[in-house]
Parts: structure tokens; sequence; C-alpha cells
């Protein structure tokens, strides 16, 4: 009789146990179905998204919790840029058919045909990006040639060369009107990757 009258206080506390459990597992429950259900809902305003995109472009979802996302009413992307995209981009942007984007130890560079002293030569333009206002924004820093390193400004200066101006003061992409915000910026082996949020509705 003693022993069953000591272990009588211990049941409430039991109970009060297996409650908080019951409680917790259900909200994780809940959290792990309403994050398959989100990301479900964020993966098709993504394709929506990236209909509009131009070719060579790729956009994933990040790995940022659905839940995070909805609350803040922007899906967190990742956007892919190949070479070939940068180069149509740069290429309408500044009246240089011939123009080549390819990425180079990490950074990007336009290889240029420029006619020079009489000849035509290809020169390595340095491209640096930035995001800037919601965009990315391509921008010519420093021409090689000939052995020499020189501002953009300068070499346009000297050769008359109104289209590297063009570059030196930066293409914007996306252009126009756009959904998508580019946040960061970065070049890669691949191309470009940027980061972007897009509204949710």
């Amino acid at each position: 009789m003693a022993a069953m009258t000591e272990s009588t206080p211990r049941r409430p506390r039991r109970r009060w146990i297996i409650a908080v459990a019951s409680v917790v597992g259900g909200l994780l429950v809940l959290g792990v179905v309403g994050e398959v259900v989100l990301r479900g809902v964020i993966d098709d305003r993504i394709e929506n998204t990236a209909s509009n995109l131009p070719p060579g472009v790729s956009v994933a979802r990040d790995d940022t919790p659905a839940l995070w996302q909805l609350a803040t009413g922007q899906a967190t992307l990742r956007i892919g840029v190949t070479p070939e995209a940068l180069t149509n981009t740069a290429r309408a942007a500044t009246d240089l058919p011939e123009l080549e984007v390819t990425p180079q130890s990490g950074s990007l560079v336009a290889q240029v045909p420029l006619a020079v002293g009489g000849t035509e030569e290809t020169v390595d333009v340095l491209l640096s990006v930035a995001a800037e206002g919601g965009r990315a924004v391509l921008r010519a820093d420093t021409v090689r040639f000939a052995g020499l390193s020189l501002p953009v400004a300068a070499l346009a200066d000297q050769l008359g060369i109104t289209q590297l101006d063009q570059l030196a003061d930066g293409v914007t992409f996306p252009e126009g009107e756009s959904q998508v915000a580019i946040s960061s910026a970065q070049a890669t082996e691949d191309g470009l990757e940027l980061g972007a949020e897009v509204a949710m509705w």
C-alpha cells in the first residue's frame, strides 16, 4: 500500500509530459506538411516567372524555409545566367555584334574585336557585376590590350569607340518592368549567379 501511495503523485506529471510531447509533435507535423505545401506554391510562382525570362537563364528556389518566405511575401531565388545569355544581352545593349562574354578564373571578360591602327584586334574587357536598385549591372572596368591594362574610358576616348563607353556605363538586366528584384550578383565559372526575390502575390 505504501508503494502505491508514493507513485500516485507521479501520474499527473507523466500526463503533462505526454500532453506537451503530443502538442510539440503535432506542431512539427503541421510545420513539415505546411513547408511541403508551400514549396509547391513557391515552385509554381517560380515557374510562372521563369517563363518570361530569356534563354540561358535558369531559376531555382533557394534553401530559405518556405514558411519564412510566406511570412515575408517574397520567394527567394537563385538565378543562373550562362555566358551565351550575357553575350546576347551585352550585344543588344552596346551594338557590338561580335562581342563575346566568357568566364575566366571566376570573373567575366568581354572579348571585343576593335579596329586599332588600321587593323582589327581582339581586346579583353574585364567586367564587374553588382546588384543595384533591384537589377544586375554588368560594367566594363579595364581593357587588356598589347600587354597593357587601361581604363575603359581612356581607351574609348582615344579610339573614339562609343560602344565601349556604353559598356563602361553598365548593361542592366532584367530590362524594363520586372517582377524579379536582384539582391546579389556574383561571377562564377559557369557565368553569373544571382540572388533574387519575387513577390508571391
